[in-house]
C-alpha cells in the first residue's frame, strides 16, 4: 500500500508556493541535507527519490492511529505527507490535532516504492481535530485535493480483497457517473462485514485523498483512505435486496459499460447447474441462461427453483450476476430438456474442423461418452473429473456431487448427461471482446454418470508394474548370487588355504619320515658298523694287529660312505630339482656338482608329471649314484642316461665309460661300500629289478625297471627304446 501524501497549502490559491517548493527540491536533494518541512518531504516521495535523506518535522496530526495500521499523515504550513511509522509504532495513541516533533529517514522497499519511515513521534500539545472538506468526484479523480482529509458520498457497488497487500481490502463507490475507490485497512475491527453490508446503500465517507502507486512506481489514479469505521456513514436506509427491479430483455440494448453500472437486479429461475462453491446457472421461464456468482458458498442444489438478486455483468452473448445472493422461490414452469448427443469435437470445431465454439449450447442439456484419464483430487483438486473423447480432453465437473464417482476409476468409458457450460470471462474496460476460454459438462445427479465398461486388468500400468517388479527381482537375485559368489569364493580361498597348509603339513611330515627312513636306513646302519669295526680292531689290538689295521679301514670307508650319504641328504634339502617340470633337466641338475667334467647325455621320454615326487626322488637319487661311482670309481668321461614307460613300468638305464668292475667281486658292505646296496634297497622298495652289467676295461651299465601305480599312468604308456 503506498502511504505518503502529498498536501500544499490552499486548494488552488497556493499553486506559486507549491511550485517554488517543487522548484527548490533538486537543490536541496543534490545538497543531501536534512529535510525540515512537510512540502519539501512530499514532493521527494512524489517523485520517488531522496533515498537515504533524513527528516525533522514539527506538525499537526491530522488523522488519528490505529492499533494494526502503520501509517501518520501530518501536515505543517507547507503541507502534508504520510509517514511509516515502521516496527516501533508511538507508546502514546495520537489524535487528530496533536502537535508532534518526529523524525526519521527515507527508504525503499522491496517492490520499489519509496517510503519516509520515521522514528516514534513525541507529542509535544494536544489540539482540535481538522474536520473533512465536501467535495466532488470529479475534483477527486484530478488530484485536485491531494493530501486533504475530505468527504465524499456514494453507493457501495463493490467489495474485494487487495490481491498485492492483504492487509487492506476496496470499496467501490459510485458517485454519480464515477467510480471511486476507498482502501480500507483489515486490522479495523468488524469492517469486512461492516462494508459487505452497506453494498448497494448509500454512504458518506471521510479520509485522505491519496496516489494509488503500483509495480513500476506508476500513478495509476487516486483513492481514499479512511482509519476508522465511524468515517463511513450510512445515508439511506436498509432495504430488502429482492425488492431491486426485475432483469429484462431490454438490457441488452445497453453498452456493457451502463450495464456494470446499473446497479442490483433480480430474476427468478431453474438452476440446471451448479459448481465451484459460489456458481449456479439458472434457465428463466422465457428461456434466458444466466450465470450467478453468489458472495457466499451455501449455493442450492441442481434443479432448486430460486430468486437472485445481484450486479449485472455481460460477457459476449448474455448478461449475467455478480456478489449475487439467492433464496427460494415458488416452482416456475420450466420443462425438462432432453440431452443432445454430441461430441467434444463438434462442441469446438466448425464443418471444416477449425477451432469454433458453439456457444449456443451453452445452457443446454447434453449426453457425450468419452474414457476417464483423471478423477479429482488425483492430478488435480478442482473437482473436476477429465476424460478423453476422441482428440478432446473434456473437463467434467462433479463438485456438487462427488457420489456420481463413487465407482469411477481411471480408465474406465462413461456416458455423462450434465449441462453445457461456455466458459467465458466478462466483460471489462480493458477486454472489450472477452473470449471463451473453453467448455466442461456439470453433473447434476449421481446418476448423471454411467459406467459403459471398465479397464481391462492388464492395463498398460499393471504390465509396467510387473515388469518393474520382476526387474527389481531380477537385480535381487542377481545381486544376490554376487553376495553368495563372493562368500563362495571367500570360503573356497579359506579351504584351499587350509588344504595347501594340510598340504604343505603333510609335505613336511612325508619328507622328515622319508629323510628319517634314509637316515635309519644309511646312515644309522652305517654308524653302526663302524661302531663294530672299532671294537672288532680294539679286540684284535693286542693280539692281530693286521686284523685291526683291517677293521680301522673298514671303519674309515664307512665314515667316508657316511659323510657322502649325509651331503646327499643336505643337497637333497636345498636344491629345488623337484620342482622342475622336465625330468631331462632335473636329472642334468642332480648330476651336475658330481660328474665334473664328464660329459653327459640324457634322453629320459617320460613326463614329469607322470611321476610321484616320491618316485622322482628316487629315480635321481639312483641316477647320482651310478654317475657318482662312474666318475669317482670308474674314471668315466662319458654318461649315458636314458628312460622311457613300457606296460605300466618305468625303465631306465646309466652306462658309461669307465673302467668297469667285477660285480661278483665288488666290495659291498662288510668293506664299508653302500652305494650298491642302498640303490637296490630303493628298487625293492617299488618292487622292481635292478641288472648290473659290467666288465673291468668296458664300462658298466645299470638297467632299472620299477612298476609305477595305477595313479601315476594316464591313458597308454608309451614306450621307446633305450640305448
Amino acid at each position: 500500500m503506498p502511504i505518503y501524501v502529498i498536501k500544499y497549502g490552499g486548494v488552488r490559491i497556493n499553486v506559486a508556493i507549491a511550485f517554488l517548493c517543487l522548484m527548490s527540491v533538486p537543490a536541496v536533494a543534490a545538497q543531501g541535507s536534512m529535510i525540515t518541512n512537510a512540502a519539501d518531504l512530499s514532493a521527494t516521495l512524489f517523485r520517488q527519490s531522496g533515498v537515504g535523506r533524513r527528516f525533522s518535522l514539527k506538525a499537526e496530526v491530522i488523522a488519528p492511529t490505529i492499533p494494526g495500521n502503520t501509517t501518520l499523515a501530518v501536515k505543517d504550513p507547507t503541507g502534508a505527507v504520510v509517514l511509516n511509522l515502521g516496527p516501533e509504532p508511538p507508546s502514546d495513541r495520537l489524535s487528530g490535532g496533536d502537535r508532534i516533533s518526529v523524525t526519521g529517514g527515507i527508504s525503499q522497499k522491496d517492490d520499489g516504492l519509496v517510503f519516509a519511515d520515521c522514528n516514534p513521534p513525541k507529542i509535544l500539545a494536544h489540539g482540535i481535530p481538522p474536520k473533512a472538506i465536501d467535495i466532488s468526484p470529479d475534483g477527486f479523480l484530478h488530484g485536485d485535493h491531494q493530501g486533504e482529509l475530505v468527504r465524499l458520498s456514494g453507493t457501495i457497488l463493490d467489495v474485494f480483497h487487495d490481491e498485492i497487500d492483504t492487509k487492506f481490502m476496496f470499496m467501490v463507490l459510485k458517485c454519480g457517473t464515477e467510480k471511486i475507490y476507498a482502501a480500507l485497512s483489515t486490522s479495523i475491527e468488524g469492517i469486512q462485514t461492516f462494508v459487505e453490508s452497506l453494498v448497494g446503500l448509500e454512504i458518506s465517507i471521510e479520509g485522505i485523498c491519496i496516489p494509488l502507486r503500483r509495480g513500476g512506481k506508476q500513478l495509476i489514479g487516486y483513492y481514499i483512505h479512511p482509519y476508522k469505521k465511524s468515517d463511513i456513514k450510512m445515508l439511506s436506509p436498509s432495504f430488502d435486496p429482492f425488492e431491486a427491479p426485475e432483469l429484462g430483455n431490454d438490457l441488452f440494448n445497453l453498452t456493457p459499460l451502463q450495464i456494470s453500472n446499473l446497479g442490483r437486479r433480480r430474476t427468478s429461475g431453474r438452476v440446471i447447474a451448479a459448481y465451484d462453491r459460489d456458481t449456479v446457472v439458472l434457465k428463466t421461464e422465457d428461456g434466458r441462461i444466466i450465470r450467478a456468482v453468489m458472495t457466499k458458498a451455501n449455493i442450492p442444489r441442481s434443479g432448486a427453483t430460486i430468486q437472485v438478486v445481484g450486479f449485472p455483468e455481460c460477457d459476449l452473448y448474455r448478461i449475467n450476476l455478480s456478489r449475487a445472493t439467492w433464496r427460494v422461490a415458488p416452482d416456475c414452469k420450466i420443462a425438462d430438456e432432453t440431452p443432445v448427443c454430441i461430441s467434444a469435437k463438434s462442441l469446438q470445431t466448425d464443418n471444416d474442423g477449425k477451432p469454433q465454439m458453439k456457444h449456443k449450447m451453452h445452457g443446454a442439456t447434453i449426453r457425450m461418452k468419452g474414457s476417464v484419464l483423471s478423477l479429482p483430487g488425483i492430478g488435480n483438486d478442482d473437482g473436476r473429473l477429465y476424460m478423453k473423447d476422441g482428440d478432446f480432453i473434456v473437463p467434467v465437473n462433479v463438485s456438487t456431487v462427488p457420489d456420481a464417482i463413487r465407482d469411477v476409476c481411471v480408465g474406465c468409458t462413461i456416458e455423462v448427461t450434465g449441462t453445457c457450460i461456455m466458459d467465458s470471462e466478462n466483460w471489462r474496460p480493458n477486454s472489450v471482446f472477452p473470449r471463451i476460454k473453453g467448455f466442461m459438462v456439470v453433473v447434476r445427479t449421481p446418476d448423471d454418470i454411467r459406467i459403459l465398461s471398465r479397464p481391462p486388468w492388464w492395463t498398460p500400468g499393471r504390465l509396467m508394474a510387473v515388469i518393474g517388479t520382476l526387474l527389481a527381482a531380477l537385480l535381487g537375485i542377481f545381486v544376490w548370487n554376487r553376495m553368495l559368489n563372493r562368500r563362495a569364493e571367500k570360503r573356497g580361498r579359506e579351504l584351499a588355504d587350509e588344504r595347501l597348509a594340510h598340504v604343505t603339513s603333510d609335505l613336511k611330515v612325508y619328507e622328515r619320515t622319508r629323510l628319517a627312513v634314509e637316515l635309519h636306513d644309511s646312515l644309522s646302519q652305517n654308524l653302526t658298523g663302524v661302531s663294530l669295526a672299532i671294537r672288532a680292531a680294539n679286540r684284535l689290538a693286542d693280539s692281530d694287529p693286521d686284523g685291526m689295521r683291517k677293521s680301522l679301514g673298514l671303519a674309515a670307508n664307512t665314515l667316508d660312505s657316511c659323510r657322502d650319504e649325509l651331503r646327499n641328504c643336505l643337497w637333497d634339502l636345498r636344491n629345488q630339482t623337484l620342482e622342475e617340470t622336465d625330468m631331462n633337466e632335473a636329472i642334468r641338475q642332480t648330476l651336475a656338482p658330481h660328474i665334473g667334467d664328464a660329459q653327459l647325455s640324457i634322453r629320459f621320454n617320460v613326463s614329469r608329471e607322470r611321476l610321484s615326487d616320491n618316485t622322482a626322488h628316487a629315480i635321481l637319487r639312483i641316477v647320482r649314484e651310478l654317475a657318482t661311482n662312474a666318475v669317482r670309481h670308474g674314471h668315466a668321461t662319458q654318461i649315458r642316461i636314458a628312460g622311457a614307460l613300457e606296460d605300466g613300468r618305468l625303465l631306465f638305464s646309466v652306462s658309461d665309460n669307465g673302467g668297469g668292475f667285477d660285480p661278483q667281486t665288488a666290495p659291498g658292505i662288510r668293506q664299508g661300500h653302500f652305494g650298491l646296496q642302498g640303490i637296490r634297497d630303493r628298487i625293492d622298495g617299488f618292487e622292481g629289478d635292478f641288472v648290473l652289467d659290467s666288465t673291468p676295461g668296458k664300462g658298466t651299465k645299470a638297467t632299472i625297471a620299477i612298476r609305477l601305480k595305477s595313479s601315476q599312468m594316464s591313458h597308454s604308456s608309451h614306450s621307446s627304446q633305450m640305448s
